[in-house]
């Protein structure tokens, strides 16, 4: 599952990456929490809303420590991890909405 902490998106920006054809959206590696298996967007909720109104599938890339230096948080403290992506909002799945826990 795909979940996400950011709801608040601008128009402007996602228009932006429409125009631009951005779909790029940055995931973490997958992680286990209470038997389900999770991925979290660490980056392009923009691209993700542009994608989804051109109709095309996005571009799915995983993060590496490089990339997110959060990530390394998954070997250790997965709360922990989870805390420091923390955007705006309770953690939901991103296909739903639903709240993930």
């Amino acid at each position: 599952m795909i979940i996400s902490s950011q709801r608040h998106l601008d128009g402007e920006i996602v228009a932006a990456k429409r125009a631009a054809h951005d779909y790029v959206v940055t995931l973490s590696p997958e992680f286990c929490l209470g038997g389900v298996q999770y991925q979290v967007i660490l980056d392009g909720h923009h691209s993700l809303a542009a994608a989804r109104l051109d109709g095309v599938d996005p571009v799915y890339r995983v993060a590496t420590v490089q990339v997110c230096d959060c990530v390394a948080l998954l070997d250790t403290s997965i709360e922990d991890f989870l805390a420091a992506a923390w955007i705006d909002s309770d953690w939901y799945d991103i296909e739903t909405g639903v709240s993930a826990w």
